[in-house]
C-alpha cells in the first residue's frame, strides 16, 4: 500500500531528447538514487502544469511530482508492504 507523504525533495537529473529524466533524489538528508523510471505523466491541476514519475530506488517505488509552474519538487508516496 502507499504511504503519503507530500513533502519538499531535490532531484538531480539530466536532459535527453528535450526530456528531463530524474537520475536521484534528496529526502530528509538522505540520497536516493533512481535505477528505473516505471511511469511518468503530464497533468493539470486546475491551471497549474505537473509532472509525475513513479521511479524506482533500491526496492522501494516512490512517486514524485515536479511542479512546472513553481519549478519545485516534492515527494508524494512510497509504496510500502
Amino acid at each position: 500500500m502507499y504511504e503519503k507523504i507530500n513533502e519538499d525533495i531535490s532531484v538531480l537529473g539530466i536532459y535527453s531528447a528535450h526530456m528531463f529524466i530524474p537520475k536521484k533524489f534528496k529526502w530528509r538528508e538522505k540520497i536516493f538514487p533512481i535505477k528505473e523510471i516505471t511511469l511518468f505523466n503530464n497533468v493539470r491541476d486546475g491551471s497549474i502544469k505537473k509532472r509525475l514519475y513513479s521511479v524506482m530506488s533500491g526496492t522501494n517505488l516512490y512517486r514524485i511530482e515536479f511542479n512546472r509552474d513553481s519549478e519545485s519538487w516534492k515527494i508524494l508516496e512510497v509504496w510500502c508492504e
